[in-house]
């Protein structure tokens, strides 16, 4: 009884899940189960079969793909109310991205097929879906213009405003994921970073960043970066 009403809060934390009639969320609360993962380990891997709708309850989770040339891309940072990579739960393919855990977590799994007739039962359900879809589109328009107009300092600073806004001021990333956040090399990464610490504004300890100064990362920081 415990869990299903901590998984019925864990549905309700999500923006499209939330509009639902009480009744209708206890219903799918019902079809759901909680997998828990370790840092480091894979929810699951791109290519997979998608069989599940999954659910961030806590934790953090990041959403990448991996090119043929080996140069991974972050595609989201998930943390909790945030649903991975649902979009493949309306359509018969496989797993786009890789979700890998970046802080121990539990996500609430419920089978695809389920999830999908009871978006389908529930319209505003499924108008939200719709609705939050089309947000990540001019998001993901927005970063692409990101990606090819700005510099990586601008980048990296807007990213890091935004995770911030998210996540608080500890933030479990390293050079690497901040790399490959905003479409850059790891030894660039490194420089903006290290200036950052020279100014004032963050800290970095082995696999962590600190912003000490938040006001002055937002006064930085020119513009929203659109982690979808």
């Amino acid at each position: 009884m415990e869990q299903h009403k901590q998984i019925l809060c864990a549905l309700q934390a999500d923006l499209s899940l939330c509009c639902a009639e009480p009744a209708a969320l206890e219903e799918l609360a019902g079809k759901a189960g909680r997998l828990c993962f370790d840092k480091g380990e894979y929810v699951f891997r791109a290519g997979d079969a998608t069989t599940h709708f999954y659910l961030v309850e806590s934790g953090l989770v990041i959403l990448s793909k991996e090119s043929a040339s080996g140069k991974a891309f972050t595609y989201m940072v998930a943390t909790p109310g945030i649903p991975l990579n649902a979009i493949t739960c309306f359509r018969p393919s496989q797993r786009i991205f890789s979700a890998l855990v970046a802080v121990t977590a539990s996500v609430i799994a419920i089978p695809a097929g389920e999830f999908r007739q009871w978006v389908l039962a529930n319209p505003p359900v499924a108008n939200n879906i719709l609705s939050t879809m089309g947000d990540l589109l001019d998001g993901a328009y927005t970063r692409i213009l990101d990606l090819v107009d700005e510099s990586v300092e601008t980048r990296i600073l807007n990213v890091l405003s935004m995770l911030s806004s998210r996540l608080g001021v500890e933030l479990p990333l390293t050079n690497t994921d901040l790399a490959e956040m905003v479409g850059t090399s790891r030894e660039s990464a490194a420089r903006v970073i290290s200036r950052l610490q020279q100014i004032g504004v963050l800290s970095k300890l082995r696999g962590s960043i600190s912003i000490v100064d938040v006001k002055q990362l937002e006064s930085m920081a020119p513009g929203p970066f659109f982690m979808i």
